[in-house]
């Protein structure tokens, strides 16, 4: 009779328990880890650097990165059901952090904080290019800004009015300052939450419209150069490299340690694809020049690399002539 009541007890137990569970919030699947599947041919190399990335980028928290780069896997390698399910969870992660960010934002600009509700808007446009709530965000929190500016502006203009005749007004001096590194703080702050592309532009539309103002091509050309220290580190090399080349162009003036790490980076991408163009020639002569003639494109003064391109073009003329002969 004690050992009915007690199972009957813990029947009732459980079943309250299941009746009183809450429901759990969507989350962002975890990896999955399955096994890569084997791909041979020209391509299998880029599908491996591209399939590596995209894991760094996951590691990295870079969910949009991971899911450009599983995506470029799946078009190298349709059938690749490994990375189907890892671009789900990319996916899912980005739109857990697109509405993780919403509702920080959104909390910052009603606690007053307009840096944080801005910065965290700044990371769902780089989740979420078209996000309109992050846009519109963004634009109240600008037009405050510039409304904020303007009035400093006028209460200088007033400040100087009683200035000696024929003096330059300090205003006039200092507001267009303070309106430029506004500019200059926001094109930083979308560079930084991950839009490289928008910020590279925007980047470029500032130092085209103020070519002289060395100040902030400094700090622009610093922002783009640190970036590209990030990516060299985590294994995009070529990526490091593109935006190398944009942070001294947008710097402006040459500094001696950005050459040098422009150039030994160079070298070495030009060294990986003479690698590469070796272990593809055993199978594919065709491949084989096309990623030795990309390793002379990074280092044109690559001996190996040109002797070894000369070679395979002048076997593979060889063969279109014994083919050509042969109908």
């Amino acid at each position: 009779m004690r050992a009915r009541h007690w199972l009957w007890s813990c029947g009732a137990v459980l079943l309250a328990a299941c009746a009183t569970e809450a429901p759990q919030p969507e989350t962002a699947p975890a990896t999955v880890v399955a096994k890569t599947p084997s791909v041979e041919g020209p391509a299998a190399p880029a599908i491996a650097e591209h399939r590596l990335l995209a894991q760094r980028s996951a590691q990295a928290g870079d969910h949009a990165a991971a899911a450009r780069e599983w995506h470029i896997v799946l078009m190298l390698a349709p059938g690749d059901e490994t990375g189907r399910v890892q671009l789900d969870a990319a996916r899912a992660a980005i739109r857990q952090g697109v509405r993780d960010n919403l509702q920080a934002g959104n909390a910052a600009l009603r606690g007053g904080d307009a840096d944080r509700a801005s910065a965290s808007m700044l990371k769902v446009l780089a989740l979420d290019p078209e996000n309109v709530e992050a846009i519109k965000v963004l634009r109240d929190i600008d037009r405050q800004k510039l409304v904020r500016i303007q009035g400093n502006r006028a209460a200088k203009v007033n400040q100087a009015s009683g200035a000696a005749a024929g003096r330059a007004s300090p205003a006039t001096a200092i507001a267009p300052d303070a309106s430029e590194s506004y500019d200059v703080d926001q094109r930083i702050e979308m560079f930084k939450a991950g839009d490289i592309n928008g910020g590279l532009h925007e980047f470029r539309a500032f130092v085209d419209a103020n070519p002289n103002n060395q100040p902030a091509r400094q700090r622009i050309g610093t922002t783009v150069y640190e970036r590209a220290l990030d990516l060299e580190s985590k294994g995009s090399r070529e990526q490091a490299l593109a935006l190398y080349e944009q942070a001294a162009s947008l710097r402006g003036k040459p500094v001696p340690e950005w050459t040098a790490r422009i150039q030994a980076l160079r070298t070495k991408l030009s060294d990986d694809f003479y690698e590469k163009g070796l272990q593809a020639y055993r199978t594919d002569t065709a491949a084989a020049i096309k990623l030795w003639e990309t390793s002379l494109r990074y280092d044109p003064q690559n001996r190996k690399t040109a002797s070894r391109l000369q070679d395979a073009k002048l076997a593979q003329d060889k063969l279109k002539r014994i083919q050509g002969t042969a109908k």
